[in-house]
């Protein structure tokens, strides 16, 4: 008989900062998991409001919650690895504190779980406050060479707590694409990941609060990833990262840039790059409906 007891702890480690009431409806998200042998680790990075006050009045009598709170801040990534350090779990997996898992995240993470990958994520849901959309919502095996490409796989994964730790946990220095540069250490190490159809995990974009992983510094971050995993890409892997760099600045693609950097790959994603800025508009328009809704779309 298959018992709590009996199955894996998978830990959930979550940062947050002054933002309390999403860092509860994450919080509440992780709890209400059909799969039953979970602890949360939620590290409260120095918020200078209520936050830590009021998450331990709420989860006080719940022992699957662990609370911690750093005496400065030291941003997501060291919040993170400070959880990861602390975890009971044979598995860990992460949350930010405006997301949500969908109740059988971790269920179906579990479930599709083999040694033979080093890592497995899933699709995921962008909610824009109105409208949702459903990413990456294909079964993949993903090698190194193809995550070099584009990040392919989520900001999230279920992986073996030691080899979290066995490479050092989160990039602290990086001020952007911490987890990008995480997979791509776990797939280097570990070999290929698996990224499942079922979308389980939530991004939430359409609040006015910046995400955690938004930095200014965000180009710059960039050329830093690159400049790390430099040794490890082809000629195709680094046409792609520029490519990338330039929807970053949001610089148009030209028709003959089009055709030079197809034959790189990414052709449809490239595509409608290119058909975007040459109907700006009307993107315009779209992201807004996605904000705001149809009624959105008439307001100053």
């Amino acid at each position: 008989m298959v018992t709590a007891a009996t199955l894996p702890l998978i830990s959930v480690y979550m940062p947050t900062y002054n933002r309390v009431d999403m860092a509860i409806r994450a919080i509440d998200s992780v709890l209400t998991q059909s799969y039953p042998n979970i602890e949360l680790l939620v590290v409260d990075d120095a918020s200078p409001d209520n936050t830590w006050q009021l998450l331990n009045q709420r989860y006080i009598d719940d022992a699957r919650v662990r609370l911690f709170r750093q005496a400065k801040g030291q941003g997501a990534c060291a919040a993170r690895n400070r959880a990861i350090e602390a975890a009971n779990g044979d598995f860990v997996t992460g949350i930010d504190d405006d997301d949500e898992f969908l109740p059988n995240r971790l269920q179906s993470l579990f479930e599709a779980y083999d040694d033979k990958y080093s890592c497995v994520c899933s699709g995921y849901i962008w909610d824009y406050g109105s409208i949702q959309k459903r990413l990456h919502t294909e079964r993949k095996v993903v090698a190194l060479d193809e995550l070099l490409d584009l990040h392919v796989l989520s900001n999230q994964a279920l992986v073996k707590r030691d080899r979290m730790l066995a490479l050092g946990g989160f990039d602290i220095t990086l001020a952007a694409f911490q987890d990008y540069d995480m997979w791509v250490r776990v797939v280097r190490d570990y070999g290929p990941a698996l990224r499942i159809a079922e979308p389980s995990y939530k991004v939430n974009v359409g609040h006015e609060h910046g995400r955690i992983t938004d930095s200014p510094k965000r180009l710059d971050a960039h050329k830093q990833f690159v400049a790390k995993h430099r040794g490890l890409m082809s000629e195709r892997n680094l046409q792609n990262q520029m490519y990338y760099r330039q929807t970053m600045q949001h610089q148009p693609l030209s028709l003959l840039g089009f055709f030079s950097s197809a034959r790189y790959g990414l052709t449809g994603l490239k595509w409608r790059y290119y058909l975007k800025h040459k109907l700006s508009l009307l993107s315009k328009w779209r992201m807004r409906l996605f904000s705001k809704g149809i009624t959105g779309l008439f307001k100053k």
